[in-house]
């Protein structure tokens, strides 16, 4: 059987469970450094031999390092959604919740569920996503600090909030000036922002975010797939012949993306031809606002989807 290894990613440390076979699990913790990464690697080499297989929750940015490291180093990496890991502890009827348990619960589900292999980004794509990034933090620092000017009473700290936000805005427009550079200097990528700007609804901004956050976009299995690791596909709940809750936004996944279709969709109901005709449709069925426009976002990711899967600009009869 092949070794299995869970791991629970902190800021600080992270815990590791090694499994060979259902009962066998031997328990370690590391620090989340460049030495506890080459420790860790040390003592699973010591333990077993052959291919291991190595799981862990998407938790913020902290797994990112030590699951680059581990793929680099030859192991099967798998990154997965942390709701997955809940739903299967509340499965297996887990009580209690610690770190070395949690690291358990990882390598049992990794064991028992064999997920999909986690692909790293390129170092083209990490750049893009770190730029990316860094200007949507800036944004929620400008929007901060104009909250705070505009009920600040006092002149000095007012003077002082102006500065802060000239300085905020000056750097925020070097970093897009720094994003459009970075297509310019890379082709392959700027190529697929434009297939993606050529679907009505979707602009620079709108397809940069996607290129950022989604790198591997057309790499997952079906156009269904994307839509459900944005958190963007319908989430339904009936029970019996009376139980009937209204159908909403599963929300489990990728809230970012989520964020970033949201203006879009309203923009694509009234201009893009096959997302207009959805709007009617679902509008003649008497749903609401939101549900349509749910359906909008979850339409433009399967569009974007498509056009980066063929390499060809969004075409609206392309189905006939």
């Amino acid at each position: 059987m092949k070794a299995v290894v869970g791991i629970d990613v902190a800021k600080a440390k992270f815990d590791v469970t090694l499994m060979e076979g259902a009962g066998q699990k031997q328990h370690k913790e590391f620090r989340n450094k460049a030495t506890g990464f080459k420790k860790l690697d040390k003592w699973v080499k010591q333990r077993t031999t052959g291919v291991v297989h190595v799981c862990m929750e998407s938790t913020s940015v902290y797994w990112e390092e030590v699951a680059e490291y581990l793929h680099q180093a030859g192991y099967e990496v798998s990154v997965v959604n942390p709701a997955r890991i809940k739903g299967y502890a509340l499965s297996q009827m887990r009580r209690s919740k610690t770190d070395p348990i949690d690291a358990a619960v990882i390598a049992d589900f990794c064991r028992t569920q064999v997920p999909k292999q986690w692909t790293p980004p390129s170092a083209e794509q990490r750049k893009l996503r770190a730029l990316v990034r860094h200007l949507q933090a800036l944004k929620k620092s400008r929007t901060q600090q104009r909250n705070r000017l505009a009920t600040c009473r006092d002149p000095e700290v007012a003077a002082s909030l102006e500065t802060i936000l000239k300085a905020i805005e000056t750097e925020m427009a070097q970093i897009e000036k720094r994003i459009e550079a970075f297509f310019d200097d890379h082709p392959e990528l700027k190529q697929k922002r434009q297939l993606l700007q050529s679907i009505q609804g979707i602009g620079r901004k709108t397809a940069t975010h996607l290129l950022a956050e989604m790198y591997d976009l057309a790499d997952y299995d079906n156009a269904k797939a994307a839509a459900a690791d944005a958190g963007i596909t319908a989430s339904h709940f009936s029970s019996g012949a009376t139980v009937r809750r209204r159908s909403k936004m599963s929300r489990m996944g990728k809230a970012s993306v989520r964020g970033c279709l949201y203006f879009p969709s309203l923009t694509a109901i009234k201009h893009n031809p096959l997302v207009k005709l959805l709007a009617e449709r679902l509008e003649a069925k008497g749903k609401p606002k939101k549900v349509i426009q749910v359906a909008a976002m979850r339409k433009l990711m399967h569009l974007a989807y498509g056009v980066l899967k063929n390499g060809q600009p969004f075409d609206p009869a392309y189905a006939a």
